[in-house]
């Protein structure tokens, strides 16, 4: 029956080292989607939150000094509006490029509300009403401003937690990966030890 057994502890070892295989190569599969999520929230930040951020930082530079034409006595009427003109087309290439973003749907709300107000700046002739137009668009890049904060702490929360997640899936891979081998040891010596049996009764025989 001991040849039996020992059939046994080679399918067992057999399958033991099969079940090693896929657990290093599920492993590895995990490991490399974290770090590709990780990468997707990398990018994320960069892409949608810290460039737009430097879109509504300039936008905010380009209505403050548009304030400060309004606010300006003197010069002539040509020499202002060329001014603010130019201001107008530098935003409208920002806001052309912050509308091909990942917007969040309340960054779509504020967008829209600030492509409106800015549509109605240029319509107006007045400059009272001007300033007052831009005082609102200014009130509105601080809330889209605010957004850029929340939502890049909410992905730099999002990639620490994946980080933290394959880092626990990668030590509990380690620790499977040590009882297989143990288990594999255990099977090898088995193996040896009834071997050892069989030729020792071999021996007592002749």
């Amino acid at each position: 029956m001991k040849w039996a057994y020992s059939i046994q502890n080679k399918l067992a070892a057999s399958a033991t080292l099969f079940v090693l295989c896929l657990l290093v190569l599920f492993s590895n599969y995990q490991d490399q989607k974290h770090t590709d999520n990780v990468k997707n929230s990398i990018s994320t930040l960069y892409a949608d939150r810290l460039v737009v951020e430097d879109y509504i930082l300039k936008i905010t530079i380009d209505i403050y000094e548009i304030k400060q034409i309004l606010s300006t006595s003197g010069g002539s009427t040509e020499n202002i509006a060329n001014q603010i003109e130019a201001s107008l087309q530098h935003i409208e290439g920002l806001t052309t490029a912050y509308q091909k973003t990942k917007l969040t749907k309340a960054e779509d709300e504020k967008f829209t509300l600030l492509l409106k107000t800015l549509t109605e700046f240029e319509s107006s002739d007045e400059s009272i009403s001007r300033l007052s137009l831009a005082n609102k668009a200014l009130v509105l890049l601080n809330e889209l401003s605010t957004i850029q904060l929340e939502e890049s702490k909410l992905i730099m929360r999002q990639a620490e937690n994946l980080y933290k997640s394959g880092k626990v899936a990668s030590q509990f891979a380690f620790a499977l990966t040590i009882i297989i081998l143990l288990i594999l040891q255990a099977l090898v010596f088995t193996s040896k030890t009834l071997k050892t049996s069989a030729n020792a009764s071999t021996t007592n025989l002749n």
